[in-house]
Parts: C-alpha cells; sequence; structure tokens
C-alpha cells in the first residue's frame, strides 16, 4: 500500500496550499538530517519533501486522492509514478543539503506564504489603484494626469488584484474529486 501524504505532512486531506506548504516547512526542518538524529533521518526528510512535491501539485493530488479512496495504488499508474520518481530524486539531492543551503533553494523559498490580512489589503490598494485614474479623468483640470494615470496606475492595480485572487485561492480547502452522480433520463423514468 502506498503512503498517506497528508499523514506525512499531519494535515487534513481538504488542507488549502497554504496549509501544505506551513505544515511542509515545519516538517523539513524537523526531519533534516541536521536536526534529526535518528538513522534513518535522510529518509523521513526525503519522504517529507516527497509529500510535499505531491500534495502541492493539483493534478498529482487529484490523482493521490482518487486512488486513495479507492485503495488503488496510484503508483501503477506511469504519468503518477514519474512524478514520484520525479520528487524522490529532488528530495535526494535536498537531503544531502546543509540546512541553511536547503532553505536557500527555490524549492523552498516557493513555500512562503503571506498572511490573509495582506491579502485583504492588496485587494483594497488593488481597486484603489483601478478606480483613482478614472476619478482624475473626471476632474476638468486633471484629465491629462488620469489619462497618464491609466497607463501607471491601472496596471498596477490590475497586478495588485492578480496577487489578492491567488492568495485568495491558496486559502481555500481543497476539493477531493468525488464520485460523479448521472442524472436520471427523464424519457427513462417510469411513472
Amino acid at each position: 500500500m502506498f503512503k498517506d501524504y497528508c499523514k506525512v505532512l499531519g494535515v487534513e486531506h481538504d488542507a488549502s496550499d497554504m496549509e501544505i506548504k506551513g505544515a511542509f516547512r515545519r516538517r523539513a526542518k524537523e526531519t533534516h538530517p541536521e536536526f534529526n538524529s535518528t538513522s534513518d533521518a535522510e529518509q523521513q526528510f526525503i519522504l517529507v519533501n516527497e509529500a510535499y512535491d505531491i500534495l502541492i501539485h493539483h493534478k498529482t493530488r487529484e490523482l493521490f486522492e482518487e486512488d486513495l479512496n479507492t485503495y488503488h495504488n496510484p503508483e501503477t499508474y506511469t504519468p503518477f509514478k514519474h512524478w514520484i520518481v520525479v520528487a524522490r530524486e529532488r528530495a535526494t539531492v535536498h537531503a544531502r543539503l546543509p540546512y541553511k543551503e536547503f532553505t536557500r533553494t527555490k524549492f523552498y523559498q516557493s513555500t512562503h506564504t503571506s498572511p490573509y490580512v495582506m491579502f485583504i489589503a492588496e485587494f483594497a490598494a488593488a481597486i484603489v489603484l483601478i478606480i483613482i485614474p478614472y476619478f482624475l479623468m473626471i476632474g476638468e483640470e486633471n484629465r491629462l494626469l488620469g489619462v497618464f494615470s491609466l497607463f501607471i496606475a491601472l496596471p498596477a492595480g490590475i497586478f495588485f488584484l492578480v496577487q489578492a485572487l491567488a492568495g485568495f485561492a491558496a486559502t481555500k480547502k481543497f476539493k477531493a474529486p468525488g464520485k460523479k452522480v448521472k442524472k436520471s433520463d427523464p424519457k427513462t423514468q417510469k411513472s
């Protein structure tokens, strides 16, 4: 039977991306061979990295959750097996790095999360930056300034809006693929 990656990281099966990132950062420090003195410290660290790598990508996570619910081994599915092999190879390289070097890798750096309050602030800033050019164009003496602000404030506002929406999406709980329920055809129903 394959490993339950959610248990490895200590998260629920519906954990959001932010929860997975936070759990990975904690577990990576706990299991890194530099801080873990057990004989299988390197294997524990590799497993934590592998679990994070599979759970943070939505396609592999969907396969994992679907197969977990059906008690089917996803390692028999070639694309999933490929991602497990890639994750283990990357984790093996990371396990041999000193912890300080590991935290400087692009892989670890991608696990940083912003607080929820930051997403709200970005959203508010985005709305203000998107609205400002229009108010400046309404005023008769500031029309030229309003046109110029369209090229500065509006793109900045859109950027902040995209960042805020991506942050809100990262806080949403994961919905595991469920069984599809067939709708009954009214023509075939008996009265």
